[in-house]
């Protein structure tokens, strides 16, 4: 957005530069889901000038974003949630998936998961805090010259191998960033955070099969802690590494990848799970409230987007719907 938009004044710029900005975004081989991550947390910063009394309006509510197509998400079904089960409580840390499957954690919420949050009188979990990486912050008191190095300074060559996705363009005059490879750097890596929301403070009882497993992780984990020894650092997670260190998404989401191959199941997001505890939590008929409760939730609007009619439950309705109509004459 910085080198899209940055030489625009706030109380200047127009719903057509945003608009102008996300169709290049798109030319230059951009999803256009990108383009609406951009368009919601201009809205959110534009959104919070406006309630500062920096500017009258905000351009980007009026901004236009491109269109995305609703990619319809199929949950998994009863056979390869067995597959993913079994295969899973194979592994170190499996337990994290089954989780996930059952409970519809996100993923921060997961790996933020801590045993003091467990509570074994009542088997329940209490949800208070996520990890999250987060990019890392200039400590010195130069950030320009620090990052000097690394600047880019000229756009990549037409037939650039280096990149996989997008090219970056070339650092604009004064960047800060690189903080990565600062001496000083501060507040990134792997950090605690506060859940997305009230709602998503919550507590979750555990179906006791799950707490089971749960008991049989800890007892894992604590045999790994005396092996470890003086290597071990003792951050009290649930789910860590063979150091006793918390585990990074993108090796959590890879480890969930394999899983996927090994258990002969089709591709899906680590995010497609929270879609299935969901589906699974209508399929049984839990009340919508309940549902929202479960999966941390502000408003019953999102039950409509996750909770996604099966297959399986199609079949349900037709077998009542044949019940009422004609078995009953």
């Amino acid at each position: 957005m910085i080198p899209g938009l940055g030489k625009h004044r706030l109380d200047r710029i127009e719903p057509e530069h945003f608009e102008r900005f996300y169709a290049r975004m798109v030319a230059s081989g951009l999803k256009p889901g990108t383009a609406h991550q951009v368009h919601r947390t201009a809205r959110t910063a534009f959104g919070e000038a406006v309630n500062r009394g920096r500017i009258a309006r905000n351009p980007v509510a009026l901004a236009r974003p491109p269109q995305v197509e609703d990619t319809e998400v199929d949950p998994f079904e009863a056979d390869e949630l067995g597959r993913l089960l079994s295969l899973a409580l194979t592994r170190r840390n499996g337990v994290r998936f089954a989780i996930a499957l059952a409970l519809g954690l996100r993923q921060g919420e997961a790996l933020g998961l801590k045993w003091c949050r467990l509570h074994e009188p009542s088997k329940t979990l209490e949800i208070m805090r996520a990890l999250q990486r987060r990019t890392w912050l200039h400590g010195c008191a130069d950030p320009r010259a620090c990052g000097t190095p690394y600047h880019k300074t000229k756009p990549c060559p037409k037939n650039c191998k280096r990149h996989k996705r997008v090219c970056p363009p070339p650092c604009p005059k004064g960047c800060t960033s690189h903080a990565r490879w600062c001496p000083q750097r501060r507040d990134g890596g792997l950090v605690e955070v506060d859940v997305k929301s009230r709602a998503g403070r919550r507590g979750i009882a555990l179906p006791d099969q799950l707490f089971e497993l749960v008991a049989e992780h800890r007892k894992a984990q604590d045999a790994e802690r005396e092996q470890a020894g003086t290597e071990w650092h003792e951050g009290g997670w649930m789910f860590a590494q063979p150091n006793g260190k918390p585990i990074d998404p993108r090796r959590d989401y890879a480890e969930w990848k394999a899983l996927l191959r090994e258990a002969d199941v089709r591709e899906a997001r680590l995010h497609d799970a929270r879609h299935t505890a969901a589906t699974t939590l209508l399929l049984l008929g839990v009340p919508e409230r309940a549902v929202m409760d479960v999966m941390g939730w502000s408003h019953s609007s999102m039950v409509k987007r996750y909770a996604d009619v099966t297959a399986r439950l199609r079949r349900d309705i037709a077998d009542r719907l044949n019940a009422y109509l004609w078995e009953s004459k």
